[in-house]
């Protein structure tokens, strides 16, 4: 999936190494290009309720328009120069923020405020004064008569985006999984790579194309997740199987896992507890190898086998068991500390912290020739059943 977000901007990459003279970087109209993708970005993002994506393309937008109205003169004028060296910085800061804190509701006030800062601070930096202000030197002296400028243009500028591209990566490798976070390195890879191609026709305008691209492709996927993927155990959904279960192999086997006395758990604890069961049962699934754990619905979940070999499936299964009922949950207080740093000298001294241990059943069916999906199913519901009726916390399989 990160290969595929990236796509646009490592194409864009070689289109500008390999080709650089083809008519078809001539062919696409700009400005107008851009905008269309990014009003088709911001339009599935408000269909999807994905709002913080309108933080990234006011940010987009504003850098597009700062780099049409101010860097299209000579880097030899100091101005320009101060703000190819000031631009980007502001921009790779801005984004590191925007993936990393909080975002607000784009409607709220302090959501419309960033929306502001996000567009207006990159067409900010275009006036000359507010750029030397912020340096707190004389441009001109500074850029042409200081000969140690050329460094902050050239081994500057490499030396601080090796530092961001850095932070970037290690955000991607702590949170690999969130297609959103390969979205966002995206679009700063994109606008990175402007500074890359300064010189080349229409270069702001084809990485803005290229970063809106990635966008569309990064909220496709978000769109195919929340389609396919339970939001609360992050495992792949009824529909999900479904799917799976149209080209089941001939050799393979169905299990259905079902938590002991969930109603009563529930009751007894309330819902945010449970929902806290169904997150580690999902999380213990995950980790499993050998086979695809699916939330059928509600506390029932459906483990399918490539393989319908009984004695590793009865021992896969009853590995799965005894790491769910050998997992103390500890149940949240309601006075828990707000802060990780109290809840973390807390930790093993609290008073009234309870740990339960939850339990779980069940039922595998192995697949017999010409079985239909939907029968083998049925008989894995069957063996579940029996599973509970024999004591529940354990496991049948039918032959």
């Amino acid at each position: 999936m990160p290969l595929l977000i990236l796509l646009p901007i490592f194409a864009l990459a070689a289109l500008q190494v390999f080709w650089p003279q083809h008519e078809f970087h001539t062919s696409v109209p700009f400005p107008a290009t851009p905008f269309v993708i990014m009003a088709l970005v911001g339009l599935l993002a408000g269909l999807m309720r994905q709002w913080q994506w309108l933080y990234w393309l006011a940010l987009l937008a504003g850098h597009y328009w700062a780099a049409q109205i101010g860097l299209q003169r000579p880097l030899s004028e100091p101005d320009v120069a101060a703000l190819y060296m000031l631009l980007p910085l502001l921009v790779s800061v801005f984004m590191l923020l925007l993936a990393v804190i909080p975002l607000p509701t784009a409607s709220s006030v302090p959501g419309v405020l960033l929306l502001f800062a996000c567009f207006f601070l990159p067409v900010a930096m275009t006036d000359a004064p507010l750029v030397a202000w912020l340096l707190l030197i004389d441009l001109p002296e500074f850029m042409l008569a200081r000969p140690q400028a050329g460094w902050f243009l050239t081994w500057g500028h490499l030396w601080w985006q090796s530092v961001i591209l850095f932070i970037w990566l290690a955000l991607v490798s702590v949170r690999r999984y969130r297609a959103t976070v390969w979205g966002c390195f995206a679009v700063w890879l994109a606008v990175m790579l402007f500074y890359a191609l300064i010189d080349r026709v229409n270069a702001s305008g084809w990485v803005t194309l290229a970063a809106g691209l990635s966008l569309l492709l990064t909220l496709a996927y978000e769109m195919l997740r929340l389609a396919y993927v339970d939001e609360l155990t992050q495992l792949p959904q009824r529909r999900a199987l479904e799917g799976h279960l149209s080209r089941l192999g001939r050799r393979s086997a169905i299990c259905m896992l079902d938590v002991d006395h969930f109603k009563q758990f529930n009751d007894t604890w309330g819902h945010e507890v449970g929902d806290q069961v169904l997150r580690l049962l999902g999380s213990i699934l995950a980790d499993v190898k050998g086979l695809s754990a699916y939330r059928y619905g509600g506390e029932e979940f459906t483990l399918v086998f490539s393989h319908n070999r009984a004695d590793a499936i009865a021992e896969k299964l009853e590995d799965v068991r005894q790491r769910v009922e050998n997992y103390p949950l500890t149940l949240r207080r309601d006075d828990r500390p707000d802060s990780k740093k109290d809840g973390k000298a807390q930790r093993g001294k609290a008073s009234g912290t309870q740990k339960v241990n939850i339990t779980i059943s069940l039922g595998c069916a192995l697949r017999q020739p010409k079985e239909e999906p939907e029968a083998l199913l049925k008989r894995a519901d069957e063996a579940l059943y029996s599973a509970k009726k024999a004591g529940r916390n354990c496991v049948k399989i039918a032959k």
